[in-house]
């Protein structure tokens, strides 16, 4: 998984934009079961900063400057046009 990282919460990643509602608002209906499966793999893999006592959680963004960009998905591995998603943890 390549990511950019900012600071100690902040990363970067490239995903196929058709992930970006599921990942924003939590709906997959757009997605086949097995893309499904593979972005829930994905989202276990991230980098974890959740500790009882801070109760840090993940909150997903995408840049506003992200034009068409025809790249490596991180969640795939397939190319596809890809949206910059910033996971935050707050």
């Amino acid at each position: 998984m390549q990511t950019k990282e900012y600071s100690t919460h902040v990363y970067e990643f490239k995903v196929a934009k058709h992930f970006i509602s599921a990942l924003i608002n939590d709906d997959e209906s757009g997605l086949t079961d097995d893309e499904a499966a593979q972005l829930w793999e994905w989202e276990q893999n991230l980098p974890n900063h959740y500790h009882y006592k801070t109760k840090m959680h993940k909150v997903f963004d995408v840049s506003p400057d992200t034009g068409e960009d025809f790249t490596r998905c991180e969640v795939c591995e397939l190319f596809a046009d890809c949206a910059t998603l910033t996971v935050n943890y707050v």
